[in-house]
């Protein structure tokens, strides 16, 4: 047997770490959240997406020419202004 048989078979005949027992449940739940993580990233980029469609086909599309309101919203009848004339 060489040098390196003999240093494989102590680590073989070694105990193994508690901790290697409690590994899966760690790997699992980062592995869920990977995938959380992706999905949410590509919900993000496809309202993204769908936004900047939107505001490209709003933007090609023609619409009636801007007019300017006779009052401002919301100015009263009995403004100071408007009662002086103004």
């Amino acid at each position: 047997m060489s040098d390196l048989d003999q240093l494989l078979g102590q680590i073989r005949a070694m105990p193994v770490d508690a901790r290697l027992e409690q590994m899966d449940g760690a790997v699992m739940q980062a592995v869920v959240c990977r995938r959380e993580q992706g999905m949410a990233r590509r919900s993000l980029m496809l309202a993204g997406l769908l936004a900047l469609g939107i505001g490209w086909a709003g933007s090609i599309v023609p619409s009636a020419p801007a007019q300017a309101a006779s009052t401002p919203i919301g100015m009263s009848d009995y403004a100071p202004s408007r009662l002086l004339g103004q």
